[in-house]
């Protein structure tokens, strides 16, 4: 079965992917939420995130890009900006 890419990332489907990667609840990731304070995050979750970000929407994050993997805000611009998404829709 595929799944259908959206245009933009939606957060609350981002919020459940970070929280699994993470095995953390969903419910205790704000949006601005740092990683790597709350819940000790190193670089090895990192590119877990990324990988299974890259999967999920289709977007190559480059290796220098990967450690501003740090709250769920940077997350959605990053992949937005990958893809091309208009910011301000």
């Amino acid at each position: 079965m595929t799944r259908s890419i959206p245009e933009r990332v939606d957060p609350e489907d981002l919020r459940q992917l970070v929280a699994r990667v993470l095995e953390v609840p969903a419910a205790e990731i704000g949006d601005h939420t740092n990683f790597v304070d709350e819940w000790n995050v190193d670089s090895l979750l990192e590119l877990e995130l990324a990988t299974r970000i890259e999967e999920r929407y289709r977007v190559a994050i480059p290796e220098t890009e990967v450690a501003s993997l740090t709250s769920l805000a940077n997350v959605r611009e990053l992949v937005d900006r990958m893809r091309g998404a208009d910011p301000n829709s």
